[in-house]
């Protein structure tokens, strides 16, 4: 089912470069303007051409075991070999790349659900690993980039770092966020990739990434990178859990109705707490976390995703970027001066003015699309095996899946502006229910 039809935000980041605007700041508006901003908003949202047919497009197609030693790992899936994992040679494009001995099993370490390990990071690998020894790839001169890595698990990212378009000095080139690394267990389920949706499919996703960790440069080495990419990807989609859910990719299979049509087919809700725990979160979560057996977010652009901008799901802002609960820091460094120079970005509103913005938080998708309506819009991520995938939210500020509990239960969340439109208000025993349903999924 395809809900609504006017896509006019394709043509908006367009004009970023053809609209002059009105300057606003983020903790500046008035009351006036936030009502409007809200209005403006419902209008965006009713404008995106979004269908929620469980159907996978953006499935890719390569050699499983080519894309698992290039990814990083030896055949048992456990062990990291990154021997045939580094990008390294002579690019037509980029000239000499030379590997700093990180991979994809680098970050995505199986032994840890292919996640980072716990923090401090640096107790919990050997000494020497690469992946404390060459943090300038991700980070840059920012000082502040190892000590957040080991604390917090936190990677910097610039989101356009790559993109040839845009001069270096563009506030589109500068812009970064700190974020934590995705596990890739059931990416094979998801409409945009990354934390804020970037990433319509995981070759893309890979090509991005293998980028941004090998390199304190932000040259492109497609020539070198590309025809290991479908392999990879192939690869990363066979990390599935649990394994029946793999029917979903497959409309032919003969149990892919049933997972469909029963959204806890594949959960073993056994006691009467975990029962009542699984209402509960029938009631109060399904309008986000609505993938069946998965639970992701099933909304998605009707269309091969490279025919489509760069969110192809569906984002939400659940406030959890304003709170910025570990004050990270969002103003840019500069190596020559040694100071932090505000960085304000224009993001063009439905209407096409254009907003100036000055950055103090996470901002999310809409650092990737120039939107003003994206701000700190991020994925919904899939809920399988959640026990063991935390810390929780982009930016590791829930330890526990109890905080996260709390957090949507809270008027931080309430008041956020998806928060309003999904509200959770849960009383003790509800709460108590939904975490016995979420420690067995």
């Amino acid at each position: 089912m395809i809900k609504n039809l006017k896509i006019s935000h394709l043509v908006v980041p367009l004009l970023i470069i053809l609209t002059a605007g009105v300057t606003a700041h983020a903790d500046g508006e008035t009351d006036d303007q936030s009502l409007t901003n809200r209005q403006l908003r419902a209008v965006y949202d009713s404008s995106v051409r979004y269908t929620d047919a469980i159907t996978f497009p953006q499935t890719a197609v390569g050699n499983v075991a080519l894309g698992r030693a290039k990814f990083g790992l030896a055949a048992d899936d456990v062990t990291i070999d990154t021997s045939q994992a580094l990008f390294q040679g002579t690019s037509v494009e980029a000239g000499l790349v030379v590997s700093n001995g990180t991979a994809c099993s680098s970050c995505h370490r199986p032994q840890f659900n292919f996640l980072l390990p716990p923090t401090p990071i640096s107790q919990n690998l050997p000494p020497g690993d690469p992946l404390i020894t060459n943090r300038v790839a991700e980070n840059g001169d920012d000082p502040l980039g190892p000590g957040i890595f080991d604390t917090l698990g936190l990677v910097g990212q610039r989101v356009n770092r790559f993109n040839p378009i845009r001069p270096e000095t563009d506030p589109y080139r500068q812009i970064f966020s700190w974020r934590k690394t995705q596990t890739i267990i059931n990416m094979a389920f998801g409409y945009g990739l990354l934390t804020d949706g970037r990433g319509r499919e995981p070759i893309e996703q890979s090509r991005g990434a293998t980028f941004t960790h090998t390199q304190n440069t932000d040259k492109r080495f497609d020539d070198l990178v590309n025809p290991s990419l479908p392999h990879i990807a192939a690869y990363m989609q066979t990390e599935i859990r649990p394994p029946e859910l793999a029917a979903l990719l497959n409309p032919s299979d003969p149990n892919y109705a049933n997972l469909v049509a029963n959204p806890y087919a594949t959960v073993n809700a056994t006691t009467k707490l975990q029962k009542k725990g699984q209402a509960v979160f029938d009631a109060s979560c399904t309008g986000c976390h609505n993938m069946p057996n998965v639970f992701t977010n099933r909304d998605h652009l009707n269309g091969p995703p490279l025919n489509f901008p760069l969110l192809y799901g569906h984002t939400f802002d659940i406030g959890v970027a304003q709170k910025n609960k570990h004050q990270l820091e969002f103003r840019r460094y500069d190596v020559a001066t040694g100071t932090r120079i505000p960085i304000v970005l224009p993001l063009v509103k439905e209407d096409g003015s254009t907003v100036n913005l000055t950055v103090v938080d996470d901002i999310g998708a809409a650092a990737a699309t120039g939107r003003f309506e994206d701000l700190h819009r991020f994925k919904v991520p899939q809920l399988r095996v959640i026990s063991q995938l935390g810390p929780y939210f982009h930016d590791n500020s829930a330890a526990t899946l109890d905080e996260v509990v709390d957090y949507f239960n809270s008027d931080d969340y309430n008041n956020s502006k998806d928060g309003k439109l999904y509200p959770i208000h849960l009383n003790k025993q509800e709460r108590k229910a939904l975490l016995a349903f979420l420690n067995v999924l």
